[in-house]
């Protein structure tokens, strides 16, 4: 198993991928370049995991066909090569009609390709399984040898017009769309060099050498990274904003919890409940739903006396704003303790007043506060000292 290792971890990784974004949901599978994506993902995980000795000598043995696996790889490889070029042209723009033409020239030239495969294998005598060196065993078996090489030079085509492509592109776009094409060039490059090196395998076999390893050995990794880096290229553009989103998200979800912990006692039970599933943009939408409701039960015992010892206290060490920020927090924490003690109020007398939570920067700035300023812990010990001798 340990053999096909450098398959199956790539083509899993495919597969999560694609899962990931097929569960997006069915209305984002209407746009192109979002089907698009997921069927190149789901091509790029099936070719890892048929790739792999282990996963070949199953599917010989299944088939009872010597070396089914090699057409059957082949064009899945050329049916990747294909895709990469149609999302290409689908992801450059320009008129409708034009890129349909484009899309429609490409498949079928590689649906030709692919057909020509099976046909040559189907004529090809290769009795022996070969599960790593299928290529170099069979360089110079007749129909086989033209099989591989027809593979070889349709897979170089469409890696130098993607090449072209993505060059040409590389110097007129930004942000994320640039990142992916980056990583698309990268790829190429890795897929540049597997090529190289299975040409060389070939033509070593062809002038009877044996430059074996360079098939068996280096190719396999090669290919691997060229795979993944291209197919996360292509979906770069796609799930790079949400993640972008989410670890903003998540970066503020966090700044944010001593706030919401300060308030969580507050919210009515079937508010702002945070689920472990839930994603980071989520998980912050409610929690800052739960602060709201948190203020809102607050807001009648907001005491701006309280506001002002602090500030006075703060305005010692901190600048004005610094020091208005802890005042308000302080106010807050001294107001959370009579809520509880006294429950609810009515109608919230003061709303408003709180003007920290009034935009997200501040928000986080009030959450620190209450996490760390003296005046703050000093303003929750004297409420709770006063509301105990109220209730006494």
């Amino acid at each position: 198993m340990s053999s096909g290792i450098v398959f199956y971890i790539p083509g899993l990784l495919l597969l999560l991928a694609a899962v990931l974004k097929l569960s997006a949901g069915r209305p984002l599978w209407r746009d192109p370049l979002v089907a698009s994506t997921g069927l190149i993902l789901l091509i790029g995980s099936l070719v890892c995991i048929l790739s792999a000795p282990p996963t070949i000598r199953f599917v010989n043995d299944v088939t009872g066909v010597a070396n089914f696996s090699a057409p059957l790889v082949y064009a899945g490889l050329t049916a990747l090569s294909a895709g990469y070029l149609v999302l290409m042209i689908n992801w450059e723009g320009g008129s409708p009609e034009r890129r349909r033409r484009a899309s429609l020239l490409v498949m079928g030239v590689y649906g030709l390709v692919i057909a020509g495969i099976w046909g040559l294998f189907a004529l090809a005598d290769v009795p022996v399984e070969r599960a790593r060196d299928l290529d170099t065993y069979y360089a110079n078996t007749p129909y086989m040898r033209e099989m591989i090489v027809l593979y070889l030079v349709a897979h170089t085509a469409a890696t130098v017009a993607l090449l072209v492509m993505s060059l040409r592109w590389l110097r007129e776009v930004r942000g994320m769309i640039r990142r992916g094409l980056m990583l698309i060039v990268i790829g190429l490059f890795f897929d540049g060099c597997y090529q190289c090196v299975k040409y060389a395998a070939m033509a070593a076999r062809w002038l009877g050498r044996d430059w074996d390893v360079l098939s068996t050995v280096v190719s396999p990794p090669l290919v691997m990274l060229a795979g993944i880096t291209c197919a996360c290229g292509f979906a770069l553009p796609r799930i790079g904003p949400p993640l972008v989103n989410n670890a903003r998200a998540w970066r503020r979800y966090r700044r944010l919890l001593p706030l919401s912990a300060e308030l969580r006692t507050l919210r009515a039970p079937a508010t702002g409940v945070i689920r472990w599933w839930d994603p980071p943009v989520r998980r912050l939408a409610r929690q800052e739903i739960s602060i709201w409701d948190g203020v809102l039960a607050c807001s009648p015992y907001l005491d701006d006396q309280v506001r002002a010892t602090a500030y006075d206290k703060a305005l010692a060490t901190l600048a004005a704003d610094q020091a208005e920020v802890v005042a308000e927090a302080a106010m807050l924490a001294a107001a959370r303790v009579q809520a509880l003690r006294r429950g609810s109020a009515g109608m919230p007398s003061n709303v408003g007043t709180l003007r920290s939570i009034s935009t997200p920067h501040q928000m986080v700035r009030l959450a620190q506060a209450l996490a760390s300023s003296p005046i703050v812990a000093e303003a929750r010990r004297q409420s709770t000292r006063r509301a105990a001798a109220d209730h006494g």
